[in-house]
């Protein structure tokens, strides 16, 4: 759907001012790919905020007992904050948005929750018209829609609000070796045993203790 608004932010970028951010292209190069970047935004940019989810008629044909059409709105509109967000953080970080790994990761799953949300929706129509149970396919996807918000908006928070940088900064040091010194005085649980219990194959030397639940 429209989910591919988000992609087209990443496309737009790489494809209109990837020489901007290539460290090998001259000053020309960097000043022509500005100006070409500068006509292609001035058109695009506007296409991300605003669209058929502020329509409050957009989708009908998924309103019924159950209305859906809020939800592939809420998809509609998310897609372009999504682009939005992908593309400040790609003129923000510029080369060193592959460094980002947290980021990217967040966005990934915000694209996959609005991605299962419209295939709930567009699954419990199919189910509505072409078989039985589709008053409850509408109602399950519903449930799920409505949790899936829920993790949108949670993150969409964490993609400004988090501990990413510091989380970098401790994952060297236990790479290296520097938080070893945490493992001192740690009491072997296994005590005199092995960590793992004998699996050689064959018949077990111990009682069973299996009870059946009645």
């Amino acid at each position: 759907m429209h989910l591919l608004i988000a992609r087209e932010a990443v496309d737009a970028h790489l494809s209109v001012a990837g020489d901007l951010i290539d460290p090998d292209k001259s000053l020309t190069d960097k000043a022509k790919a500005g100006a070409n970047a500068g006509v292609f935004y001035a058109k695009w940019l506007p296409k991300l905020v605003a669209g058929q989810g502020q329509l409050p008629y957009s989708y009908n044909e998924f309103k019924h007992e159950v209305d859906l059409s809020v939800h592939l709105r809420y998809v509609e509109r998310t897609a372009r904050k999504l682009a939005r967000s992908t593309f400040y953080a790609m003129s923000r970080w510029q080369g060193r948005m592959e460094t980002k790994q947290g980021f990217l990761g967040r966005i990934v799953d915000i694209g996959a929750e609005l991605f299962a949300m419209s295939a709930a929706c567009v699954r419990a129509e199919l189910l509505r018209t072409t078989e039985d149970h589709g008053r409850e396919a509408y109602q399950l996807a519903d449930a799920f829609c409505r949790q899936s918000r829920i993790r949108i908006e949670e993150l969409f928070g964490r993609l400004w609000t988090n501990t990413d940088d510091l989380d970098r900064k401790v994952v060297k040091g236990v790479m290296s070796g520097t938080y070893t010194w945490l493992e001192d005085g740690i009491v072997d649980p296994s005590g005199e045993g092995p960590w793992i219990a004998d699996a050689s194959p064959g018949a077990s030397e111990k009682n069973n203790v299996h009870r059946p639940i009645r």
